[in-house]
């Protein structure tokens, strides 16, 4: 009887050793990390171009912080109607002369209606991935009131073409191209390139 008795135990031993050890294995194959499908990557990579889009587009709002130069990289480029700055000096330079640094901005008189706002906005954005290199197309739009009563107006639109690279996990500008199409300041006639 105690021989029978040790071959059970010792047979219940080996299921128990063989539970656990498979066990592990069923632990350790979840523990990988699956490898991510090339569609899937290329589909986070799209919204993350698209937040980047759509974070540095509300930069021109009433709230906005103007911190443009966290979308650039570090030799990036702005053309705007001609006009071409290069690195974040001049990028921000060409910002504060546009009146987009949110610096300076002094408060109108007092009035029974309160001034309009103005904003921008973007459709059809386009994006062409190329690995770690995109590049995307979209129209811009600038729309204000004069009064907040007053019906909204465009002011100026046109088109953007911008390059992207990703460095380090983040999409960056690299180069943007923008293109007033109406409501361009005369002022930027003298730059603006000839078709």
């Amino acid at each position: 009887m105690m021989a029978e008795f040790n071959v059970r135990n010792h047979g219940s031993k080996s299921v128990f050793v063989l539970a656990i050890l498979t066990s592990l294995v069923f632990m350790t194959a979840c523990s990988r990390t699956p490898a991510t499908p090339p569609e899937l990557a290329e589909l986070v990579d799209r919204a993350a171009i698209e937040d980047l889009f759509n974070d540095y587009y509300s930069q021109f709002g009433p709230s906005g912080q103007h911190n443009f130069m966290s979308y650039f990289t570090a030799d990036g480029r702005l053309e705007v109607n001609g006009l071409v700055a290069t690195g974040y000096d001049e990028i921000k330079a060409m910002y504060a002369q546009a009146g987009a640094s949110g610096e300076g901005t002094a408060p109108k008189g007092a009035s029974t209606v309160p001034p309009g706002i103005s904003e921008m906005m973007y459709t059809n954005l386009k994006i062409d991935l190329q690995g770690d290199k995109a590049v995307a197309t979209l129209l811009w739009h600038s729309i204000a009131s004069d009064l907040l009563t007053s019906p909204p107006k465009v002011t100026e639109y046109g088109t953007e073409r911008t390059e992207l690279v990703k460095q380090n996990g983040r999409w960056l500008i690299s180069k943007r191209v923008i293109l007033s199409e109406g409501g361009m300041p005369e002022s930027l006639l003298k730059s603006y390139p000839k078709p």
